[in-house]
């Protein structure tokens, strides 16, 4: 019983990070910056102020569950024509995070389903608790 309330709090947490990465995501999808050198590794862009997009990677624990990890996105910009931005640089270019509003969109669906499932079990394994109760009183 504790192994399965165990597995589905894991399951609650890897879900709720999944959409808390998802939701920075979706906010900061259209933060620009300045194009530094060309250069699209992570440690540039931050230190430009760039937004750095992440992901989320879960991970099996050895004794049951899950655990959600989050990750730089690689390559965490691309370089856009953009004559009107006021970052733009001399040649009108800026960078851009890599973020496909639509996958986070679903990453934000899968989360939620996560979140809902776990929770079933969690209602579930306290339904057979409290019949297990009754049985033995």
């Amino acid at each position: 019983m504790i192994n399965g309330i165990n597995t589905s709090l894991s399951g609650l947490l890897a879900a709720s990070t999944r959409a808390n990465t998802a939701a920075n995501n979706i906010a900061n999808a259209y933060n620009t910056s300045l194009p530094v050198g060309g250069d699209r590794n992570t440690a540039t862009l931050q230190a430009s102020r760039a937004y750095v997009p992440q992901k989320t990677v879960n991970s099996s624990l050895k004794n049951g569950g899950v655990t959600a990890t989050r990750v730089p996105v690689s390559p965490s910009s691309l370089t856009v024509f953009s004559p009107d931005n006021p970052v733009s640089n001399e040649e009108i270019f800026v960078n851009i995070p890599n973020i496909e509003p639509a996958i986070e969109f679903s990453e934000l669906i899968k989360a939620k389903n996560a979140y809902k499932a776990n929770a079933a079990v969690l209602r579930t394994l306290s339904e057979i608790e409290d019949t297990a109760l009754d049985i033995i009183e």
